[in-house]
């Protein structure tokens, strides 16, 4: 068994429930969130949105190497990932709802009449966070009505907002323009509810320049924070990442593996690069590994058992 606990901040229902809480619980982990993705299967609605996208974004797009792109990718989720109500009936039908915390999506490009249909079903399955990611639903979170109502919404019911801006290489470069980090500042000027920055699947040539993009919009809000996966060794074991470290403070960041995405391997990696690092007091990183997404959890009335026992 290994000799720490933490709480893996960023997962997703990419693999079978069980299984997947068994790896995690084998490697210390006490809870997982996980965070479905609203895409549309047929790629009808997506493509919709890429062409709008492509149309704020005044270029020409390749739409139907985009498309296939994303089409290779949804193919191999399994149902529950893209359907918030079936993972969270997943989670309970699974008895996994000890440890995961199965979190809502909404993608903001399919219009505003379906995000408060999508906020509705989130109520009522009494759901207090919500995962958008601008890169593969093709929005702009500066442009996008939809998601301002969306973030309106969640700062008045106090939900907690995942955003994932990833810069994948996968994606064409033109399209991931929209997905950087500063764009999030014209919403955050006139919304604020707690959001969290996720930047899994960054590729390695970017990672500076978008860790230091996310630190520059945390710096001026702080209801911003950023969780780690594929980061983590860049941050805690790069003397560069120092003084990013240093200015923002370890109480704004939260591990995260990306794990099944990210092999069990580079999971076991980013730990021994927290657990390890020189550049971070032993309490950061117990605030980094589990406390400060407990205080995240328990502010936005997160109910579950994981959390009381881990308080006890």
């Amino acid at each position: 068994m290994p000799s720490y606990n933490f709480i893996d901040f960023h997962a997703h229902p990419a693999a079978e429930l069980r299984r997947l809480r068994n790896r995690l619980q084998s490697a210390g982990a006490v809870a997982s969130v996980l965070y479905p993705i609203d895409v549309d299967p047929t790629l009808s609605l997506t493509l919709s949105g890429l062409f709008r996208l492509a149309r704020d974004l005044g270029m020409v797009v390749d739409a139907k190497s985009v498309v296939r792109e994303v089409y290779d990718l949804v193919s191999k989720w399994p149902e529950y990932m893209i359907d918030p109500m079936k993972l969270w009936y997943e989670v309970f039908k699974e008895g996994t709802s000890e440890f995961f915390i199965p979190f809502s999506s909404i993608n903001p490009s399919f219009g505003s009449r379906y995000v408060k249909q999508k906020i509705w079903e989130m109520g009522h399955l009494g759901l207090r966070g919500v995962f958008v990611s601008p890169v593969l639903q093709f929005f702009n979170p500066a442009k996008s009505p939809a998601f301002r109502e969306l973030m309106e919404y969640s700062e008045k019911n106090e939900v907690l907002v995942i955003i994932h801006i990833g810069m994948p290489r996968e994606i064409d470069e033109k399209l991931i323009t929209h997905a950087l980090p500063n764009h999030l500042s014209e919403v955050l000027e006139e919304y604020r509810p707690n959001i969290v920055v996720s930047g899994l699947g960054t590729s390695p040539e970017r990672v500076s320049l978008w860790v230091r993009g996310v630190a520059r919009v945390m710096r001026k809000y702080d209801n911003v924070y950023l969780v780690t996966p594929d980061i983590n060794c860049y941050l805690f074991n790069n003397d560069s990442a120092r003084s990013i470290i240093n200015s923002l403070g370890a109480d704004r960041m939260i591990f995260g593996s990306g794990y099944p995405y990210r092999r069990y391997r580079d999971l076991v990696a980013s730990i021994k690069c927290v657990e390890g690092s020189t550049n971070i007091r032993d309490n950061d990183k117990d605030e980094i590994m589990i406390e400060n997404a407990l205080d995240l959890l328990r502010f936005h009335g997160f109910k579950l058992n994981m959390i009381d026992t881990l308080n006890a």
